[in-house]
């Protein structure tokens, strides 16, 4: 059968899915089939080699791709091919839950999220009472990340100012052990430390995989990088799948040199390029050759394709961001007008920052919209309160929920009875201690609210095994008394938090279908999944535009892709404008964006841009000027569409006539008044007008019609 399906297959992917004779890097062009190909070779190896599928191990860096990957092999061999697919977080986990404790860890360990991080960093800045403005826990997290992920020594940091950093790393560090807790760094970490120095741990896992497959080789770290050779090195089973050219996250630590020195590592390796695109018009693909062909760090590929050439790359210059913004959302309304679906139109821009203005744009025509990458489903503060009920239930070390629902809701609990608390957790007592002792010696008020908290614990642990997950969720919420305190908390949209705790349930629901866990254990791989998501993993299904930044955008495709911003200082970044390396960086990330595209890529970019509350003059992008000219087609104002109020605002705020010559503007309630004067400009401005029966009021544009 499956030979059959490697007869689709163009040349170099038939050979990428047949060739196991040395170590393999498979060189994909956005575009070019990398998925196919790689679940086409697992395939292979199944039913070609009789490979045991457990026993292939094959990695990419989002649980989404993760479980498409499955499916995918699965469909392929007509039934379920229970291949080892994970992220690299997700494969550690499960080594970290077979052999936690020989680096001193019990098995059922926590795994914290950013926010856990940064409430632990508060707590200790708390306690060495340092100035959290110079040590803000968000940049100390950061710095701590680093630091976990070998981009740079602990000890930098102390020669730039933080002489206490040391000492917050490694109390930090106890604390997280204190509580049996691992950080997504840690993770990599330990599994790190674990097939790097334990040798019989590492002999297992070299001898019990077959062959291993990493995607996305060209976004691994350092410490990706030694889980790989420890795996591979030595059989040189390994086959790695990337494009130097999609290299996007060296600040976050991803290492382009391990892509690019692949064949030093990995002695008689064998390289295939992928250089036949799929996905992008003519004009779109030669558009992003002409871009990445002027960066220098590269091993070098020309992408083709046969698809037709396509209509022209749109470009329109704006007079100030709100005019672009306006723009867009009128040519998002045009292309849904002549049959696009809302969900295959995507707006890419540098910095979440400039989401709002656009978001302001799509609402005034009315079309809807998901932000990938803003607050998330399990971000929410609800779905955090009763997740942390959750994970008391489940870990005695866990002090971050148990704070987190000491009063939450309200019962009388102050900050003398949190230090009480806190003292007897830090004597090493665990959570159900600590609310035993505290019970038996708490004055009467003190003690009737951690009496209900002992018992929520111990009436969750008896129902875990007992209700089934929608149940159990519904079951935590009555008897915390959650609903009644966000009836009181948040009047005006508490039925929407209820809601979204029935979604909690509903989620819990089918991830127990789908896992065929029950109990404890349910709910200890729950939470796993949830603190290990990503952006795209949240996603959601619907006719929706999908507004991102372009770092979010990375493996997705769109027929429609609009890319905003397109100014010196936003993109290239000014971060990035003084270093060639850096700008490099930032090349392949338009490279990225225009390799979305499959079918209309529209440009823009605004003359001037509110920085700090006024409007400040910008210099097209760069890389703009490197797409050739006949492959672009400059959109006139008049044909992007008529004047708005916004743009009337602008010449409002900008003219001096206005006092010479009254402007009238037009209010639902207030009716017609006269403009006085206008603070800003676009829709945000605020405008005061005389209004003849109630006087001067200071009313936001995007409220009133301009009239005269």
């Amino acid at each position: 059968m499956i030979e059959n399906l490697i007869k689709e297959l163009n040349p170099q992917q038939k050979e990428a899915v047949t060739y196991f004779d040395s170590p393999l890097l498979i060189l994909a062009g956005a575009g070019s089939g990398k998925t196919r190909v790689i679940t086409y070779k697992i395939a292979y190896m199944i039913e070609k080699f009789n490979y045991e599928p457990e026993r292939i191990l094959a990695v990419t860096f989002t649980n989404k791709a993760a479980h498409e990957m499955k499916e995918r092999v699965g469909q392929l061999l007509k039934g379920k091919a229970d291949v080892f697919v994970s992220t690299f977080h997700s494969f550690c986990v499960k080594l970290l839950k077979s052999h936690s404790v020989r680096i001193g860890f019990k098995p059922n360990f926590l795994i914290i999220d950013t926010d856990d991080k940064k409430s632990v960093l508060k707590e200790i800045l708390k306690e060495l009472n340092l100035d959290t403005e110079l040590y803000n826990p968000s940049l100390i997290g950061s710095m701590i990340s680093n630091v976990k992920n070998g981009m740079v020594s602990i000890e930098n940091f102390e020669l730039k100012g933080y002489d206490r950093v040391i000492e917050i790393f490694e109390l930090y560090n106890k604390k997280l052990k204190e509580m049996n807790a691992f950080d997504f760094d840690d993770l990599l970490l330990y599994g790190k430390k674990l097939l790097t120095e334990h040798e019989d741990i590492k002999n297992r896992y070299v001898d019990y995989f077959r062959y291993v497959l990493i995607d996305e080789y060209q976004d691994t770290n350092a410490i990706q990088y030694e889980i790989t050779k420890a795996l591979t090195l030595e059989k040189g089973n390994v086959c790695v799948v990337g494009d130097e050219d999609q290299c996007i996250y060296t600040w976050r630590g991803a290492n382009i040199n391990n892509i690019l020195n692949f064949e030093k590592d990995f002695p008689h390796a064998k390289v295939v390029k992928l250089e036949k695109n799929y996905r992008c018009s003519g004009v779109i693909l030669s558009a992003a050759n002409a871009v990445i062909a002027n960066n220098t760090i590269r091993k070098g590929k020309k992408l083709f394709t046969d698809n037709e050439d396509g209509e022209p790359i749109r470009l329109f210059e704006a007079s100030t961001d709100q005019e672009e913004a306006l723009f867009v959302g009128k040519t998002v309304k045009k292309l849904i007008n002549t049959g696009f679906k809302p969900s295959e139109i995507a707006i890419f821009y540098r910095t979440n920052s400039q989401s709002r203005i656009v978001e302001d744009a799509l609402r005034r025509e009315g079309i809807n919209y998901q932000i990938v990458g803003g607050l998330k489903f399990y971000e929410r503060k609800e779905i955090k309160d009763i997740i942390a009920y959750m994970r008391v239930i489940l870990f005695e070390e866990d002090k971050l929920s148990l704070f987190r629902i000491l009063n939450v809701p309200k019962r009388g609990l102050g900050q003398a009875a949190e230090e009480r608390l806190k003292k007897l957790l830090d004597e090493g007592y665990s959570n159900i201690e600590a609310l035993n002792r505290i019970v038996l010696e708490s004055p009467l008020r003190q003690r009737e609210g951690f009496k209900e908290i002992l018992e929520i614990i111990e009436a969750g642990k008896e129902k875990l095994e007992t209700l089934k997950p929608y149940e159990f969720i519904k079951f935590i919420t009555a008897i915390s008394r959650y609903e009644d305190y966000l009836r009181k908390e948040y009047r005006e949209d508490w039925e929407t938090r209820v809601e979204n705790i029935t979604e909690l349930g509903n989620t819990l629901e089918e991830f127990a279908e789908r896992s065929g866990l029950s109990g404890e254990e349910l709910y200890l791989e729950f939470l796993n999944t949830v603190t290990l998501s990503s952006d795209q993993d949240e996603m959601e299904d619907g006719e929706k535009v999908t507004l991102m930044t372009i770092h979010a955008s990375k493996g997705l495709e769109f027929p429609v892709v609009f890319i905003t911003g397109l100014e010196e200082g936003l993109f290239p970044h000014a971060r990035s404008l003084d270093a060639n390396e850096q700008i490099e960086e930032e090349r392949r990330l338009f490279y990225v964006a225009i390799t979305r595209a499959k079918k209309v890529l529209v440009l823009s970019y605004a003359r001037s841009r509110r920085f700090f509350g006024s409007y400040r003059p910008t210099e097209k992008s760069r890389f703009i000027d490197e797409i050739p000219s006949h492959l672009i087609k400059p959109v006139s104002r008049k044909t992007s569409g008529e004047k708005t109020q916004a743009s009337s605002v602008s010449s409002i705020s900008s003219r001096s006539s206005i006092k010479k010559k009254p402007k009238i503007v037009f209010h639902k309630k207030f009716g017609k008044g006269i403009v006085k004067r206008v603070e800003g400009a676009g829709d945000t401005a605020k405008v005061t007008a005389y209004f003849a029966n109630f006087g001067e009021k200071t009313i936001v544009m995007k409220f009133l019609k301009v009239l005269a």
